[in-house]
């Protein structure tokens, strides 16, 4: 079978596919036919050797996927998965691969108005939304959330699921492409950063009061701005750092208002908590409340163009492997 293995980590990773031998399950595990795995910032940062603990290459990267299982004492050969959770990617082989095995527990069954490559689109992306804005930023029923990166798998993600949760989601993006698409998630307001910046955007929006909740994938300056952009006892929860990992704050807009910049890490989240909202978002897309955008497919062969895009920060929606 084949398998995307990284045997080199550092900014000159070396990546090749190879040919291995078809993987042999234990108790507990199960063995999936993999038909879509996603590519995420986490792989490139795993890949580029700045993530501490993860595992030695020779190392196959993903986070998330889909596909049918082969063999399992849980599932019934044939059922449609979506693969999960654990440290996949990290400290566990991941799912850019052909085959491969995977504890039981890290299968969820795909809903069945979902395809492959939305399956695989979906954990990620929207376990870190939804714990960004339920766990870290507390969000409460008609508050103002602002999400930055609008657009990213993360963002849109967001948006939609501050929207299913009843909050006020706040779209930002950098370009009218960008907000075209931002729009079909029926966000509350938008602002265009190519007409507007932040901060008067979000004064325009929220009449002077200021967001309740701030999102923030991207990191560098808009830090910053989201921080100054808070109401009274307002959250920031950093998620990323597309644009840059360092930004420079005022202490008085946290001591001020009271408020709050929280990271984000699902590692340090209990996994109760996790696995309670992954179900939740599995309801919400069965509900048709949520659905993951596809930016584009890539073969296994083409990995190259894959990173590629991903890197050039103009997808819009995830970057899907199919396999």
């Amino acid at each position: 079978m084949k398998a995307l293995v990284v045997k080199k980590y550092g900014e000159n990773a070396e990546i090749v596919l190879e040919s291995r031998d078809k993987p042999t399950p234990n108790q507990g595990e199960a063995l999936v036919r993999v038909y879509a795995a996603a590519l995420n910032p986490l792989d490139l940062s795993v890949k580029s050797g700045h993530i501490p603990f993860a595992k030695n290459p020779p190392f196959i990267l993903g986070n998330e996927g889909a596909g049918v299982v082969e063999y399992s004492s849980k599932f019934p050969k044939g059922t449609k998965v979506i693969i999960q959770g654990g440290k996949l990617g990290v400290s566990q082989e991941g799912t850019h691969q052909e085959l491969m095995v995977v504890p039981e527990n890290q299968l969820v069954p795909l809903p069945d108005n979902f395809s492959f490559e939305e399956g695989a689109a979906l954990p990620v992306a929207y376990l870190t939304a939804y714990l960004a804005l339920t766990y870290y930023g507390e969000i409460k029923k008609d508050e103002w959330v602002a999400v930055a990166g609008a657009t990213g798998s993360v963002g849109y993600a967001a948006l939609q699921l501050a929207k299913a949760l009843g909050a006020k989601p706040i779209a930002i993006v950098s370009s009218d492409e960008k907000e075209k698409q931002a729009l079909t998630a029926q966000p509350e307001a938008i602002i265009n950063l190519s007409q507007e910046g932040i901060v008067k955007g979000i004064a325009r929006i929220t009449n002077g009061q200021g967001i309740n909740v701030a999102l923030d994938p991207v990191g560098s300056n808009g830090t910053s701005l989201l921080l100054q952009s808070l109401a009274q006892a307002g959250r920031l929860v950093s998620i990323g750092y597309a644009a840059g990992m360092e930004t420079t704050i005022n202490l008085m807009d946290l001591l001020a208002k009271a408020t709050k910049i929280l990271g984000f890490s699902i590692y340090a989240i209990p996994e109760e908590v996790t696995q309670s909202a992954l179900q939740h978002i599995i309801q919400l897309a069965e509900e048709e409340k949520i659905r993951p955008v596809i930016d584009s497919t890539f073969s296994l062969e083409q990995w190259g163009q894959a990173i590629s895009r991903l890197t050039s920060r103009k997808a819009i929606g995830k970057i899907i492997f199919k396999i």
